[in-house]
């Protein structure tokens, strides 16, 4: 009997002592484990973002929708890329309040004075035409003014 307490005594002594060196390596091997896989995602993310990034903003690429506003506030938005995979629900949602149509082609090129490029990669068009006509002057100080974007005349 005493070989049987005893016995087990030190099987629960070495289970113990396994126990005490096991949760901390499982501890390191998950936040090993953890990191590793931040590391691998913030990499493929950061080189997507780069090379999306560099290739949406301004040089459309890949699918393209728009939110055409033209008659009522003579502006129409193209979005392409990561920008538009990403955010489509919410884009079609707040051009749909704003009284557009989201559709997925580019804005119309009819009467286009020229468009700004915003930093998120939407290109935003200013016309001579619609609810609001704008002029060439008007159009640009907007772009460049509180959008902060990158204006190009286009006639």
């Amino acid at each position: 009997m005493r070989s049987m307490v005893s016995s087990r005594s030190s099987e629960r002594l070495v289970l113990a002592k396994l126990l005490t060196l096991a949760a901390p390596l499982a501890i390191v091997a998950s936040y090993a484990t953890v990191a590793c896989s931040r590391n691998d995602a913030e990499g493929a993310s950061a080189s997507a973002s780069s090379s999306s990034s560099s290739s949406s903003v301004g040089t459309p690429t890949g699918r393209t929708s728009s939110c055409d506003r033209v008659t009522n506030m003579s502006v129409c938005s193209e979005y392409h890329g990561t920008y538009l995979a990403l955010n489509e629900a919410v884009l079609g949602s707040a051009c749909a309040k704003l009284s557009g149509a989201f559709v997925g082609a580019e804005c119309p090129n009819t009467a286009v004075l020229g468009s700004c490029v915003l930093a998120t990669g939407e290109v935003r068009k200013f016309y001579a035409s619609g609810g609001a006509p704008y002029d060439v002057a008007r159009a640009e100080k907007e772009c460049t003014g509180p959008y902060k974007g990158k204006w190009t005349t286009l006639r």
